[in-house]
């Protein structure tokens, strides 16, 4: 796969939790995330693609309206690794992380860890 498709892939998979609705959310990780994906972070520790959806849809009534953007990408062999930041609404910078994360043979993300210090979010 090549940087740009994983990059998509990604990015997909962050805009879900940009998205209010559960139903765009749904959409945007059927298309990024495999269902057995495996992810966690400081605060989460979870399997499924279903368990990732509440955790989406949780994300957006903790910070409404807040996106994320990517600021650097890298990927090789199956394998990514990006920098992205968390905003808020008015588009105000809420902190930096770290992703780190496998592809599946369909160039789904089966394996997702981010990155960040504690008591960031």
């Amino acid at each position: 796969m090549t940087e740009n498709k994983s990059r998509l892939v990604f990015e997909k998979y962050l805009e879900a939790f940009a998205k209010e609705s559960p139903a765009e959310q749904e959409q945007l990780l059927n298309c990024s995330v495999a269902e057995d994906v495996v992810f966690t972070n400081p605060g989460v520790d979870g399997r499924g693609r279903t368990t990732l959806l509440t955790h989406a849809n949780s994300f957006q009534k903790r910070f409404p309206g807040g996106y994320f953007r990517v600021n650097w990408f890298r990927q090789q062999h199956g394998q990514l690794l990006a920098e992205w930041t968390q905003y808020d609404q008015q588009g105000c910078t809420l902190f930096t992380a770290h992703s780190y994360a496998r592809l599946n043979e369909e160039g789904l993300l089966v394996h997702l860890a981010g990155f960040w210090a504690e008591g960031a979010v």
